[in-house]
């Protein structure tokens, strides 16, 4: 509906959004519909929106997981006007904007590809449990391998594949020298939802073989000038607390001023030591026991008018081990647990010691001829380091350095051709500088500095045709050039022998990369009851290449392979939505010529670069079975192979089946959401993990490194929160409520006594928010 007005502009609309059980939504979107006029719901759910002329005035009002209301308001001169309602839940995420590709406005349900979008209703239910992003994503993300509950994602790979992590489009994940603690840079505090792409993608560079996570951080929601919100929360064993105690705090503030609006909050965590289900100390390698951890996030806009903005971001993460629990090395062969007790430990605190992401972003809605302009400016700086180690010649501690400058030009302009074909058309460039190294604490270099510049320009078309079918398709040029110094290599350690081998002294010079790489696929929008979908996709990589450069075994770069990865992937799907029920459903394949993967020979580990075939498939279900209850369930299948002796078969007695840091376990998932009284909410996961057995045992009884035997193992998490007050909520989450005693996957493929550490028993988080 149009509307008609006055030329005065003194009329409010004022409201509140909330739930079929009277809990206010955050972050739901208040839109005038054919106006320039909106706003969002802050953390109690109310909203303004002023500055209107008297008329009629369709008003939207939506949010992640909801269903979208409108109504028709009139408004007199200077009127002002209540307009309150009750969203009914959604089973799935249906229609939600999805940022990460890159096109503004785009809806989930136009895009032909696997995405998971976890919204913030959820990340706040699973973060009452746990504060670890990795937690919250293997719970949340059909795809994602579990996790190892450590400081720690190697090994929780995407679809097979390495994951690229961002925040707000900024690049996280250090590719050229992956140290797998990527998923863990940003305080799940300070985002306000996550969207991750599955299969490979090219939309954001180097590094996305298996997928993108992307961290959207919280807006600017403040419909006032001034708003806190305050959170407080222990937490501890509840299978032996002595020592276990630990606490965190956050405190942020927001609002809106005019033009300008800001939000800024900080947080701190002092954990305690981490309890197995028989009360021990959890073994002390990526450990989150007495971790101090600190988040500090800022972010300021101006509009300088409805189709021009202004905006500055800044987040700065940091989490250390305190270093005052001692190893008591286990052992795999006798089936003794690795377990921490108090004591002095060798070398400096390991842990993020700074993550610096810095975005200054300008955007316009009507730049020229209807083209969208997004300009994105941003800093990343990190420095990571890990455990000290024997292995290295006189023991060591190894940190990777990685600092990144980028700029992103992005330029979208909508298109018709006649009455049945429209669409968009996204083109623009990406500039990276990235500088990473991988040395010792004591100054030896184990991984040279790499020095990467790369230019890529892209281009992206989505077409609806005739209504219903919808086209996604684009290409992108990868232009990069690494400039590597003359370096000589550690001596390699020998697992078997436990002896050291020789260094060789490598004469460094420029690797170059220029590679094409495409997407393109259809989605059938119809029906509502089978939406199918099929997209070919690929991803680029550089294939880990610090690992490459730091187990050279040759004296010239020139001679070593280090060529890129170029993963193709197949991916066919479909979703069904009736009334209450959605149901989802992907298989994929993804190929590549060359392969990335470490593998022990003779006990040197050495990179693979046989052909791999990863393949899988994933189903989610949800079902809004009443106003107060939810329940759904998911599965993820996946499984890859190395075609060893390079013939274009997979299938050949000499052809090896991937690793489990590469190949995780079938996981399921389910869960139950209910609430039982207005205010009082109780959400129930199960979290499974199936079994892997693809190996033979060496000659000495045990598997190799990475190919040990997985065995089944699951756990129950329980999260609840009343609402005391408007302002006041109590929290309460316990992970792994049956107290279930097992060893994590990562524990059991990956063959080394010193990670054979059992998973948490059962924990506690009790916490009291209060917003103002």
């Amino acid at each position: 509906m149009q509307h008609t007005y006055s030329q005065i502009n003194s009329a409010k609309i004022v409201g509140t959004v909330t739930d079929s059980v009277g809990s206010p939504i955050t972050y739901a979107t208040i839109i005038l519909k054919n106006s320039n006029k909106g706003t969002t719901t802050d953390s109690k759910g109310n909203y303004t929106v002023s500055n209107l002329p008297a008329g009629s005035f369709t008003v939207l009002i939506s949010a992640v997981g909801y269903h979208t209301q409108s109504q028709v308001v009139e408004l007199a001169d200077k009127e002002i006007k209540e307009l309150s309602v009750s969203l009914k839940m959604l089973p799935r995420l249906l229609n939600e904007v999805v940022v990460t590709s890159r096109r503004r406005d785009e809806r989930k349900e136009n895009l032909t590809s696997s995405i998971s979008v976890v919204s913030p209703q959820t990340i706040q239910q699973l973060q009452t449990v746990s504060n670890n992003a990795a937690d919250i994503l293997a719970v949340a993300v059909p795809g994602l391998g579990v996790s190892s509950g450590t400081s720690s994602n190697w090994g929780q790979s995407l679809r097979g594949r390495q994951v690229l992590v961002l925040v707000d489009g900024v690049p996280q994940s250090t590719p050229l020298r992956n140290g797998s603690m990527d998923i863990r840079v940003i305080d799940p505090y300070a985002i306000e939802r996550i969207e991750v792409i599955k299969g490979a993608t090219s939309i954001y560079g180097n590094g996305a073989a298996g997928g993108i996570i992307n961290y959207i951080t919280k807006s600017n929601t403040g419909v006032k000038k001034f708003s806190s919100k305050t959170e407080l929360a222990t937490t501890g064993s509840i299978v032996h607390s002595e020592g276990s105690l630990g606490a965190r705090a956050y405190q942020s503030f927001y609002g809106r001023a005019g033009k300008f609006d800001y939000t800024v909050s900080g947080s701190f965590e002092q954990t305690g030591q981490m309890k197995d289900a028989q009360g021990d100390i959890i073994g002390p390698i990526y450990s989150l026991s007495n971790n101090e951890i600190y988040n500090g996030f800022a972010k300021a806009g101006y509009n300088f008018s409805d189709k021009q903005r202004l905006q500055f971001s800044y987040n700065y993460f940091g989490s250390q081990e305190q270093g005052d629990l001692k190893e008591v090395l286990g052992s795999i062969r006798e089936g003794r647990k690795t377990t921490s007790v108090p004591g002095y430990v060798t070398g400096s605190s390991p842990g993020t010691r700074w993550n610096h992401t810095g975005l200054l972003k300008y955007s316009h809605d009507n730049l020229f001829a209807n083209h969208s302009l997004n300009v994105s400016a941003y800093l990343q700086d990190i420095s990571t380091v890990f455990f000290y180690s024997n292995q290295f010649e006189g023991g060591g501690q190894s940190t990777i350095q990685s600092v990144k400058r980028g700029l992103r030009l992005d330029l979208s302009a909508p298109f018709a051709l006649g009455n049945r074909i429209s669409g968009n058309l996204a083109y623009g460039v990406d500039l990276l500088k990235d500088a990473t190294s991988q040395p010792l604490l004591d100054g030896r270099t184990w991984v040279p500095e790499m020095n990467l510049g790369s230019t890529a320009p892209f281009l992206q078309v989505q077409s609806t045709l005739f209504n219903n079918l919808v086209y996604n398709g684009g290409v992108r040029f990868e232009s990069m050039d690494i400039a590597v110094a003359d370096y000589t290599t550690l001596k390699p350690y020998n697992a078997q022998t436990r002896t050291f081998g020789t260094s060789i002294n490598v004469k460094g010079g420029n690797i170059g990369y220029n590679n094409l790489v495409f997407n393109s696929g259809l989605k059938y929008n119809r029906f509502n009851l089978f939406k199918p979908y099929v997209n070919f996709s690929q991803g680029f990589s550089v294939a880990d290449l610090g690992l490459v450069l730091r187990a050279a075994r040759v004296t010239d770069i020139a001679n070593i392979q280090t060529e890129a990865v170029i993963v193709n992937n197949y991916e066919v799907g479909f979703a069904s939505e009736h009334n209450i029920f959605r149901f989802e459903a992907a298989a994929y394949m993804s190929k590549s010529k060359l392969g990335s993967s470490f593998q022990e020979i003779n006990g040197f580990y050495t990179t693979v670069r046989s052909p791999e075939k990863v393949h899988g498939f994933e189903l989610a279900a949800d079902a809004y079975a009443t106003n107060n209850l939810t329940v759904g369930a998911t599965y993820t299948y996946v499984e890859g192979k190395r075609d060893s002796n390079n013939n274009g078969k997979f299938e050949d007695a000499a052809d090896t089946y991937l690793g489990g840091e590469r190949i995780s376990p079938p996981k399921y998932t389910a869960y139950v959401k209910y609430t039982p009284l207005q205010h009082l909410n109780f959400r129930l996961d199960y979290i499974g993990s199936g079994a892997r057995d693809r190996f033979q045992k060496g000659e000495n009884g045990l598997y190799k490194t990475y190919e040990g035997k997985v065995t089944p193992y699951s756990i129950i998490n329980l999260a609840s929160s009343y609402r005391m007050s408007p302002s006041t909520t109590i929290k309460v989450g316990i992970e792994n409520l049956l107290n279930a005693d097992y060893f994590p996957t990562r524990a059991q493929w990956l063959m080394f006594d010193q990670y054979y550490i059992k998973g948490k028993g059962t924990s506690f988080t009790l916490g009291l928010t209060v917003d103002i």
